[in-house]
């Protein structure tokens, strides 16, 4: 291990991965260390959703994640049974067929995700990834970081300078203690019928469950019924499964009989193994009060800590350290200065908050479904209240799956290095999405052809829209080259049908817009703007 680098990463789950993974792609030296020897062994997350995917086309690996999800025979949609080999009184396939986008969300277990993810990352160039050490204390100051590395194996201790830290190391995060930054928000004691206070997960292999059910597989199996409500994800199309059920109220989860729950999940005397499991806190709305403490930074679990309904989580985290990356990039190859770097609390702060509360309102949605003690009989009347329950859940839970808004919808309306154009905002619609030639907002993606998107010509750094403007292209790729900033020009026909009405457009790194406008004449302010200068 290196005794300097750029940029320490602590933590080598989906966030710090990504950022490595990010890091390396743009040629920014970096170490990961994890305490883990290896990656995580418990599913958590099951859905990589489209904008994280539009991040991982950009890297070239979003093929690799995607030929590690679910199997096509598995329904991406969701199940509402009595129990899994019980009734099923409604099914709620995925909206995502038309989604603006190049990249539609990928069905993959978490942890596939990371093994793929760390595989991805140590295939880069300078790779400096190590799993099995911990972050020890460390000290911040303005010109850096000192930290120490401790070797859990060994008990060596090392220490290392670091220009920056990122802290991707989770919920319990130690960077974030260390700098006494505080969460913020709704901490699960809230009273909930799903989703709420202690919940346990149980990671089980059950080969036969699926033709016991005599069900058309689906990815994800919600059970309800007067005794309990649960969720099973499939994760592997076959045999694997995560389940989570809410510890009652008083309870103590572990006087609980790990198999009878199970069992009472399953509803049918299947043979099934548990892997793993343990307690999480369910309704949690959490975020940090701050992102940046002078080199520090937070990501992911360590800044917001969500409610999974809605898989926002890490895809959050995800863009986190993507909107972070080329910052980190741009002050290491000095185009732009320190002060860039504030930009990031400024512009993903508010996506935390934003995104936090969809599992909140998904789980107000739960709590108001309520079923007669004879749910499960096979009575008419039983049946009858199971088809009326069908009919009302697939309506009044579509809101946490019909997020293309919320995915694809963010803007940093706000931020200090866009140059806004002074027209009011459009509402922030969460479960609709419009695209938006905006300052701000995620460039609207365009089909080019079979497999080939506008997005895949981006260039690495900032890239130049020009729909019929040369002169004030080149007046930009001038006063970009001044300072040394990455540009490339991208020569466009006008097409009346395209989301893009300015003959210019300046898409930043991340793939959002900084600045459109049809002519070049603030060029070197504009140009000033969005590098933080």
């Amino acid at each position: 291990m290196p005794d300097e680098t750029f940029v320490l990463i602590a933590g080598g789950g989906p966030i710090g991965l990504s950022a490595a993974i990010e890091l390396a792609w743009r040629g920014v030296p970096y170490v990961l260390v994890n305490d883990n020897a290896q990656t995580a062994t418990h599913p958590k997350c099951n859905n990589t959703n489209a904008r994280s995917m539009e991040h991982f086309r950009r890297l070239g690996i979003a093929g690799q994640l995607r030929s590690q999800g679910l199997p096509a025979d598995v329904e991406r949609a969701s199940a509402y049974v009595t129990r899994f080999c019980g009734h099923e009184f409604g099914r709620l396939p995925r909206p995502w067929a038309e989604w603006p986008t190049p990249e539609l969300p990928a069905t993959i277990s978490q942890v596939v995700l990371e093994r793929t993810l760390r595989r991805c990352a140590e295939a880069c160039a300078n790779a400096q990834i190590y799993f099995g050490c911990m972050l020890g204390s460390f000290t911040a100051h303005a010109d850096g970081v000192r930290a120490e590395i401790i070797t859990l194996a060994t008990g060596e201790r090392q220490t290392i300078r670091a220009r920056y830290l990122l802290g991707a190391d989770g919920a319990a995060s130690d960077v974030r203690k260390a700098l006494r930054i505080r969460m913020l928000g709704e901490d699960g004691t809230a009273h909930r019928a799903f989703m709420g206070g202690t919940m346990l997960s149980y990671y089980i292999r059950a080969p036969r469950l699926m033709a016991a059910s005599k069900r058309r597989p689906a990815q994800t199996t919600w059970i309800i019924n007067p005794e309990m409500r649960a969720m099973m994800y499939s994760q592997d199309g076959r045999e694997l499964w995560v389940a989570h059920y809410q510890v009652p109220p008083g309870a103590d989860w572990r006087a609980l009989d790990a198999r009878a729950i199970v069992r009472a999940m399953l509803g049918a005397e299947v043979e099934f193994e548990i892997l793993s499991g343990g307690p999480w806190t369910g309704g949690l709305a959490l975020v940090a009060e701050h992102y940046q403490a002078g080199p520090v930074f937070l990501a992911g679990d360590a800044a917001h800590l969500f409610t999974p309904l809605g898989g926002l989580g890490m895809n959050t985290g995800i863009g986190d350290v993507m909107n972070l990356g080329w910052k980190l990039a741009a002050v290491h190859d000095r185009w732009a200065a320190a002060k860039l770097l504030d930009s990031y609390e400024t512009e993903r702060r508010p996506i935390g908050l934003r995104n936090v509360q969809l599992g909140i309102r998904c789980s107000e949605v739960m709590d108001k479904w309520q079923v007669p003690a004879d749910f499960e009989a096979g009575t008419p009347a039983a049946a009858q209240a199971r088809a009326a329950l069908g009919a009302r859940v697939v309506v009044e839970d579509l809101p946490q799956y019909r997020t293309v808004g919320i995915q694809l919808g963010e803007r940093y309306e706000h931020s200090p290095i866009v140059w806004r154009d002074g027209t009011p905002g459009p509402p922030d619609t969460w479960d609709s999405y419009t695209p938006l030639e905006r300052p701000g907002a995620r460039a609207p993606h365009v089909r080019l052809g079979k497999g080939h998107a506008l997005y895949d010509d981006f260039g690495p750094g900032f890239t130049l829209l020009d729909f019929g403007a040369p002169d004030g292209a080149a007046t930009f790729r001038a006063v970009a080259g001044a300072r040394n900033m990455p540009l490339k020009v991208l020569p466009l026909k006008p097409v009346e049908a395209l989301p893009y009405r300015s003959r210019l457009v300046l898409v930043r790194p991340d793939q959002h817009i900084g600045w459109h406008g049809d002519s070049a004449a603030d060029a070197e302010a504009v140009i000033d703007r969005v590098r933080g200068a």
